[in-house]
């Protein structure tokens, strides 16, 4: 009794060799609940693979390996769009479709919350090689360089895009200010989420092909070698004489870790510091304000507009 679907075949042709999925206890996940369903797949010689039959009805297998839950594309399309519009989560989500089955909660629903989370996992990371062309490689998605699937900045500017193509040559000098790139630092209070798990627990798709693309180290070092490049060529603009613009950002970057190295000084110190306790946090605290205070000066040296803020 109820739904009984065969793969591997037009709806008018017959199969000769059906092979039930184990168990007999497929579930699909669609836009209209969690269903149970009754499952065969081709098991004639010419037959695909489990997986890619699935892949063919535009089923979404869990695993690639004996698949017993799918998500329609339909399905993992709609998600993806609300997650963005709404802010739903995935787990309100997947909870709301199972209700959709059983709102009294008098019969059990197989949980498939885990396997739902790994498909979207999959689906968001496929979606991703595909906005930047990456099936369309010879050399295949492992070719991917790191930070190619960043999606750039409209506002920025981009020789040959936003900008014309060789500006330093064509732009009077009294101009290229337009043309300049300013690098703000702000606060992303969700950036502490990237530190919640980790790649054993988690494991990344593209943790080096989008935005978390190098180490502190590694931006220092290719700052570094912009300002010496610029000052072999000429086009060095510093307004400062020991302070030049990829120094004013590595300081930034250093502080802004000191700061945090200075509230878990604050949050571990023990209710009832001793005197020598209190006076080296104390005097953390005063070096740290007086390098901001001096940094923050030459910030305003370099980007105007802040000091507008403070008023």
């Amino acid at each position: 009794m109820g739904l009984h679907v065969q793969l591997g075949h037009h709806l008018s042709e017959k199969c000769y060799n059906p092979q039930p999925s184990s168990s007999d206890d497929f579930v699909v996940i669609d836009v209209h609940g969690v269903h149970e369903i009754a499952l065969d797949f081709c098991g004639s010689a010419s037959a695909q693979i489990r997986y890619k039959q699935l892949l063919r009805t535009h089923w979404y297998p869990a695993t690639t390996s004996d698949p017993r839950t799918v998500a329609t594309f339909t399905l993992l399309e709609h998600f993806h769009v609300l997650s963005f519009e709404s802010k739903v989560s995935a787990y309100e989500f997947y909870h709301s479709l199972a209700r959709r089955n059983n709102n009294a909660g008098l019969l059990d629903i197989r949980d498939r919350y885990s396997a739902f989370m790994h498909m979207v996992h999959e689906w968001r990371h496929l979606r991703q090689l595909r906005h930047a062309g990456r099936g369309h490689d010879s050399a295949g998605v492992n070719a991917t360089t790191a930070g190619e699937l960043v999606v750039q900045c409209p506002a920025c500017p981009h020789p040959g895009k936003n900008i014309l193509q060789g500006w330093e040559d064509k732009v009077p000098l009294s101009l290229r200010w337009k043309y300049a790139l300013f690098i703000a630092i702000d606060a992303n209070f969700r950036l502490k989420w990237k530190a919640v798990s980790s790649d054993n627990v988690d494991l990344s798709l593209n943790s080096v092909w989008v935005y978390f693309v190098v180490t502190q180290s590694v931006v220092c070092l290719q700052l570094a070698e912009l300002e010496a490049h610029e000052l072999e060529a000429g086009t060095n603009v510093s307004l400062h004489t020991d302070i030049s613009p990829s120094r004013l950002i590595t300081t930034g970057i250093d502080l802004q870790d000191q700061q945090q190295c200075l509230k878990l000084d604050i949050a571990n110190a023990s209710l009832h510091p001793t005197d020598k306790q209190k006076t080296t946090l104390q005097t953390h605290i005063t070096t740290l304000q007086r390098r901001l205070d001096a940094w923050a000066h030459i910030q305003e040296l370099y980007m105007p507009a802040v000091s507008q803020l403070h008023h």
